[in-house]
């Protein structure tokens, strides 16, 4: 019986992830650290803390006589090592340890082997007593320096320890699938000469209680057990900080920041608010996101975003959370609600604070729902202007479908079910965006093809029945069908969304669909073809994703199935529509994750269209028939003359989602192995400097302050800088100039435009005194910019100018009548011949 449940238990479902972690060959496994801090924080900035560490372990393997540890950068105390159970010490004294500092290890050598736990039940203490020298480059944990209320410089401790620097904290087994209870106890320093004092300590668990201070003692706190985390997602923060905070239903969350820092958060605090409520209105239980509170750090440097592991001990740099209006631009306010949005997101999906706690099999997959709720909210809050009904994703969804697929056209690009088995920091930064903008790109194509409140039905049931449990791929693709097929044969061929999904995560990159119309039938024939897109001609290959397609006609009286085409294709599909002589766009919503190509006539059909009205096409299908012709342009499918004939109404386009959606395609001519050469790119940017000169000069006219108006301005300025627009050139060396000569301070919106206009001129350098962090972080994106531009043009060939138009002369010229008579030799008949051609050619050249 007792084999029967155990077999019962490890095939179960529920322990799937238990058994998996203990069914890894570890010989030594961390039940708990327990970590006694004596921080030291000295008014000139040095600063060192003194820690004692308890390890409780286990074994899992006979005959351990040497334990192997993770530390870097600590100096350890002599003769502090010892390996307990009970009192007795189980270290070698002749040779008690090694510590390689380079390689980052620690071995403690035994004087016999330790007992194996499913033998003896026998738990051991490993016992260090270590300094660590702390400064502001240090990795791990590092101070950071800030004005204090006074105005006097302070200093803070703060810990970034994902994906594997806890080692520079302090010794452990740095192991993402090692998990362990984290006990913290901290000594706080009196007031005392030369020292600073710090009110303000966080860790990841909640007080359990307080010793204060008594005759110039040191002050303790004690904090409860936290809950198993891997040691990467540890925190430890100390510092004279000041905090606001709200309460959303049972969830509270708090800012911490320099006091002089605090009315600045105001946005912030307001933001998440909202995206709070909106998750629980979301969710449609009364669960709390964290048991406890949320704490979020203001640090005072630039940090790239949250560590998206963390869950109630949250670090981002002040930038990105104190909101000033004379320095914050709209573009890092974006960032601000994104990076909060995509956190909260991550949080509510699942998280070690959680009363039960949710585990998500396949992390990858888990990022990429955070990002889609991340943009999902997003559109909600609508920067403010929230709607009782649901907003569809569009402009978000199109940022988020290009940006994925800006990258994942690559051979190289690997499918998404690679990163099955990896934990989400584990995933190589170069596929970040990767994974969770086409996993989001994905979803939203699902929730277009099934219908948005049927999807989102099937979505809050599935994640609300899977709460404190587990999640996987599987498991939701089969909810995802039961919840939305209402019979067998409802879609085409039988797909279901199960089927859909599992064709795009399987599969790297993305398709091409060719559209062929054949006119001389009615109904008219239309062919479907797909192959994989790629910008390199030696990575074109049919391929065989399961395409939910949808369209639109441009007469649309006796259209087969427009109101709400639900089929899928294969490789190669036909069907028949009355087009009666207009044109067919497929990708209604522009929700689809893939690419179309038409033939000429049909692509002339949509230039005209857009030409003569353009508003007959939905902006959602203008902004994806713009980037779809730049990219099918650079990849060879399309001419020049036809993607210029599509793109020629733009000087008439006022759409920011339209206008967003040509700086993403035309960014695709740089890419690296697109045939493209140095000038035809400067032939690109003439054409475009002439389509983006009236936009520009209205948006610069414009005072108008709306968060819509000033980021659609922003990118417009960027981007007709970065094409070398005299006027926007000349506009931005003069606010830049007002600006340094201290005359007026110029707008944050176009800082960095100002910035790369500086960068991209002879000199090229920028006056960088005083500047801010908000400053300092636009001029770090500029020069990265200006970086990849001037590589872009390096790396491709100078090209060969087009052959100049043959002109044919307008001008009268005068006949000469020769007479021929039928004595005339013919030699003479051809010598004559040749001296009027001579003579006719040398006229022209004259006149030319």
């Amino acid at each position: 019986m007792l084999l029967l449940a155990a077999l019962f238990l490890f095939c179960s479902p529920s322990y799937g992830y238990i058994y998996e972690e203990e069914c890894l060959n570890y010989t030594i496994y961390p039940a708990q650290y327990e970590l006694t801090i004596i921080p030291h924080v000295f008014k000139d900035g040095t600063s060192y803390f003194d820690c004692e560490l308890f390890i409780t372990v286990i074994v899992n393997a006979p005959n351990i006589n040497v334990i192997e540890l993770d530390a870097k950068d600590i100096e350890i105390k002599s003769g502090s090592i010892k390996v307990l159970n009970g009192v007795n010490d189980f270290v070698n004294h002749y040779r008690p340890y090694e510590f390689d500092n380079k390689k980052g290890k620690l071995y403690i050598y035994l004087k016999e082997p330790l007992q194996q736990y499913s033998v003896s039940r026998t738990q051991y203490v490993i016992r260090i007593s270590y300094v660590k020298y702390v400064n502001s480059e240090s990795d791990g944990i590092f101070i950071v320096p800030y004005e204090g209320n006074d105005g006097k410089l302070r200093y803070m401790y703060t810990t970034r320890l994902s994906p594997n620097k806890a080692k520079h904290f302090f010794p452990c087994f740095d192991n993402p699938q090692f998990e362990a209870i984290i006990k913290f106890r901290v000594y706080v320093a009196p007031p005392r000469p030369g020292i600073q004092f710090c009110n303000t300590t966080l860790v990841v668990a909640d007080e359990l209680k307080r010793q204060n201070f008594k005759d110039d003692s040191y002050g303790i706190i004690e904090y409860m057990p936290s809950p198993q985390i891997g040691v990467h997602q540890a925190g430890f923060h100390h510092s004279e900080f000041g905090s606001r905070e709200i309460r959303v239903k049972n969830d509270t969350l708090a800012v911490w920041a320099p006091v002089s820092t605090l009315p600045y958060i105001t946005f912030t605090l307001q933001f998440c608010e909202t995206i709070l409520n909106m998750i629980h209105r979301y969710s449609m239980i009364n669960r709390p996101l964290v048991d406890g509170p949320i704490n979020i750090v203001a640090v005072p440097k630039i940090l790239n975003g949250f560590e998206s592991a963390s869950w109630n001990l949250l670090t981002n740099s002040e930038t990105r959370l104190a909101y000033v209006n004379d320095h914050t631009s709209i573009k890092q306010m974006e960032r601000t609600m994104f990076e909060l949005a995509q956190q909260l997101s991550r949080i509510w999906l699942g998280n070690p604070g959680e009363i039960k706690r949710t585990r998500w099999i396949e992390e990858w997959f888990k990022e990429g729902v955070a990002t889609y709720f991340a943009y999902y909210y997003l559109t909600q809050y609508n920067h403010g202007e929230q709607k009782i009904n649901r907003i569809p994703l569009s402009t978000y969804g199109l940022q988020m479908k290009h940006k994925a697929m800006a990258i994942d056209w690559h051979h190289s690009t690997p499918a998404l079910v690679t990163f099955n088995r990896s934990l989400e920091f584990e995933i190589p930064a170069r596929y970040k965006e990767l994974v969770t903008m086409k996993t989001a790109s994905i979803l939203w194509m699902v929730e277009n093809w099934l219908g948005s409140e049927k999807f989102h039905q099937a979505l809050v049931k599935y994640l609300n029945s899977r709460k404190g449990g587990y999640v996987s791929l599987a498991d939701f693709m089969a909810s995802l069908d039961h919840d939305t097929v209402e019979c067998l044969h409802q879609f085409f061929n039988g797909s279901t969304a199960s089927k859909v999904l599992s064709s795009w995560f399987y599969q790297p990159g993305y398709p091409v669909v060719s559209v062929n119309v054949l006119r001389d039938r009615t109904p008219n024939a239309i062919q479907l073809k797909q192959r994989k897109f790629s910008f390199d001609q030696h990575n074109r290959f049919d391929s065989n994703y399961l395409i939910p397609i949808s369209y639109i006609v441009q007469r649309n009286e006796n259209c087969f199935n427009c109101l709400q085409p639900r089929f899928t294709i294969g490789q190669t599909y036909t069907f028949g529509e009355n087009l009666n002589g207009g044109w067919i766009i497929l990708n209604r919503n522009a929700s689809g994750y893939y690419r179309v190509n038409y033939d000429d006539e049909t692509w002339r059909l949509i230039a005209k269209t857009l030409k003569e009205n353009r508003l007959a096409i939905s902006e959602l299908n203008r902004a994806q028939i713009v980037n779809d012709i730049l990219a099918l342009y650079v990849a060879g499918d399309v001419s020049e003359d036809i993607a210029m004939e599509v793109l020629d109404y733009l000087n008439t386009e006022l759409s920011p989602m339209v206008w967003d959606a040509v700086v993403s395609g035309f960014d695709l001519l740089r890419t690296e192995g697109a045939a493209m050469t140095k000038i035809l790119y400067d032939e690109w940017q003439d054409f475009m400097r002439r389509k983006v000169s009236t936009i520009y000069k209205r948006l610069l006219d414009d005072i108008e302050q709306r968060p819509k108006i000033r980021l659609f301005r922003s990118n417009i300025i960027e981007f007709a800088c970065s094409i070398k627009h005299k006027p926007c050139l000349d506009d931005m060396w003069r606010m830049y100039t007002d600006h340094r000569n201290g005359r007026v301070r110029f707008s944050p919106d176009v800082r960095e435009a100002c910035y790369s206009v500086v960068l991209n001129s002879e000199n090229g350098n920028l006056d960088t005194n005083n500047m801010n962090r908000y400053e300092m972080e636009d001029k770090s994106n500029a020069e990265h910019k200006v970086r990849d531009e001037r590589r872009f043009l390096y790396r491709v060939p100078m090209g060969h100018p087009k052959p100049l138009p043959i002109i044919m002369s307008t001008t009268t010229t005068t006949e000469a009548t020769v007479t021929i008579t039928p004595d005339c030799d013919a030699s003479v008949i051809n010598a004559i011949s040749i001296a009027l051609l001579g003579f006719a050619l040398l006229i022209s050249l004259t006149i030319r």
